[in-house]
């Protein structure tokens, strides 16, 4: 009864002394925690704005057609591999491609054809847009744009940070690690 008594007078005295403590405690342990999030926040904050955003797609316009390369993201993209098929024929090249679908065209050559060539290990910047092929309209590339419609464009690349990513279908997939195409798909080689 008297350690009893002792305890409740103990309690009276530091009661003050207890409930600053207490709070203290509290509010820095709170602070710790706010600052934790902040700093993770930040760091997802910095990952984002160095996101790469690549699209491919077709573009038309009074002077030709062609395939085109955008980065509509935040960060650079660096190209590590592509590929160019139609159904299960890997091409090697633009020449290979037009041979291969238009063996009869006869006035397809340079004069018309403007490349961004083998852009493999090239950076993208962010709001760049590379012409991977474009052809001037002639009578034998309005026969030729219906082709090469149904073209399949792969394109393997990556964020500064390392992260990866594959075009298909014009859109990127989110990967875990980088995609390797074996050297018989590789486009410009």
């Amino acid at each position: 009864m008297k350690l009893l008594q002792r305890l409740k007078n103990l309690g009276k005295k530091g009661n003050t002394n207890l409930i600053v403590a207490g709070s203290a405690l509290f509010i820095s342990a709170c602070a710790l925690l706010i600052s934790v999030q902040e700093m993770r926040i930040m760091r997802t904050q910095q990952k984002a704005s160095m996101y790469p955003y690549l699209t491919v797609g077709m573009s038309y316009n009074s002077e030709g057609f062609g395939y085109i390369l955008k980065n509509s993201g935040n960060g650079l993209a660096k190209i590590d591999s592509y590929k160019v098929a139609n159904d299960t024929l890997y091409f090697r090249d633009w020449f290979d491609v037009l041979q291969t679908v238009m063996p009869e065209a006869q006035g397809i050559d340079y004069s018309i054809i403007n490349t961004a060539g083998n852009i493999r290990r090239q950076m993208i910047t962010p709001g760049e847009e590379v012409n991977l092929i474009f052809l001037k309209w002639t009578t034998e590339t309005r026969i030729l744009e219906k082709r090469v419609r149904d073209l399949k464009i792969v394109i393997c690349y990556a964020s500064l940070l390392d992260e990866h990513w594959m075009i298909e279908d014009g859109l990127p997939i989110d990967l875990d690690t980088s995609c390797t195409i074996t050297m018989e798909e590789e486009f410009g080689f």
